[in-house]
């Protein structure tokens, strides 16, 4: 187990872009609750991607989740620098690999058409601004405040929804492996933050807050070029702890236990199980939506399982798609008296790569 210490990041620099990555992205969630009864909850990514440090591309995906009606609603956009990076570089690439797969074909002759699939959209303009940091996707905007930039401002503003939020960190950032970097790409979050701001849709404007967290990580990676996936798991519990989990088709799972006081332990000691599957009608592809989770050395065995199953989101690319929503954890732990106490939370689920 390793207590995390800012040695290979450094804030307020690392907040902003990093020009020899060539994958970037800076990624929240939220679970909020409204002034009229309205239950939600909201995640985005925002992208930078491209093999050069100059002309690099924009791409956003975010959600809006009515938690009440179990209903959400997805948006995808990138801008003309990612669609070419797609034509030069990482379809060509993954068509060298997967020469028969009939639905990268078809993308790549729309984009050669200058189509935009559905239910894609082009961003007019997108720009990154180093000081202050802030990332502007066309009408999307995520500006980064405080001394070492770690609480942010978010707008999310579509034709027939708004959202506007401030994520405070309610602890300390965590470095995520216990030295910022895990695996090929740095790694840093702040787990729980207070959120509070609006949401406006057809229907009405609420006032909304509750909790979220935050991920930001960059470096060089082609996964996603190449197909492959990852399972991740964003889970706050009840008891004021998080636990950050993943597994990656090559390299070794992590689980990172995150303290009250932000403390972390890490370990690559666990274990997951598939217990229940929901497949799309969309893309066919099979989803796991229930999993059993043990992690031996924090003496913690989880269930975690999907709120509801219909949360897939239609991305561009080679992954074509990714399930990626809200989701409830139970389990127990063992303490070191011996006895166990129960576990509970909620937090995000993300699956890549079971769509193609």
């Amino acid at each position: 187990m390793n207590e995390g210490r800012l040695d290979k990041i450094s804030l307020p620099k690392d907040a902003g872009p990093h020009g020899d990555a060539n994958i970037e992205w800076w990624y929240f969630f939220a679970f909020l609750n409204g002034d009229k009864g309205g239950r939600y909850a909201v995640m985005a990514s925002f992208f930078r991607v491209d093999e050069l440090e100059v002309g690099k591309g924009h791409y956003i995906i975010h959600t809006l989740i009515d938690l009440n009606r179990k209903k959400r609603y997805n948006f995808s956009s990138f801008d003309t620098r990612v669609k070419l990076a797609m034509l030069a570089i990482y379809l060509p690439f993954y068509l060298l690999l997967h020469p028969t797969d009939r639905r990268i074909w078809r993308l790549y002759k729309q984009l050669l058409k200058g189509e935009t699939p559905a239910p894609h959209k082009m961003l007019k303009t997108a720009k990154i601004n180093r000081n202050p940091i802030e990332l502007i996707y066309g009408s999307h905007m995520m500006n980064f405040i405080g001394e070492e930039a770690v609480g942010f401002e978010v707008l999310l503003k579509e034709t027939n929804s708004e959202v506007e939020l401030e994520f405070t960190p309610m602890k300390p950032t965590a470095l995520i492996g216990g030295d910022g970097k895990p695996d090929d790409l740095y790694y840093y979050s702040t787990t729980r933050n207070s959120v509070s701001g609006m949401i406006k849709t057809d229907s009405k404007t609420e006032s909304v807050s509750g909790t979220g967290w935050f991920d930001h990580q960059w470096g060089r990676n082609y996964s996603l070029v190449k197909g492959a996936g990852w399972d991740w798991f964003g889970l706050q519990l009840s008891d004021g702890r998080e636990l950050l989990l993943n597994q990656m088709p090559s390299g070794k799972p992590m689980a990172n236990l995150i303290e009250e006081d932000g403390r972390i332990h890490f370990t690559r000691n666990i274990t997951f199980q598939k217990e229940k599957y929901w497949k799309s009608l969309k893309t066919n592809a099979r989803y796991p939506v229930e999993w059993e989770i043990r992690i031996p050395e924090l003496g913690i065995e989880l269930h975690v399982e999907a709120e509801f199953p219909n949360q897939e989101m239609l991305i561009i690319g080679p992954i074509q798609a990714i399930w990626e929503g809200v989701c409830k954890v139970t389990g127990s732990e063992k303490l070191a008296n011996g006895k166990s106490r129960s576990l509970k939370g909620r937090g995000f689920m993300e699956l890549v790569g079971y769509a193609n």
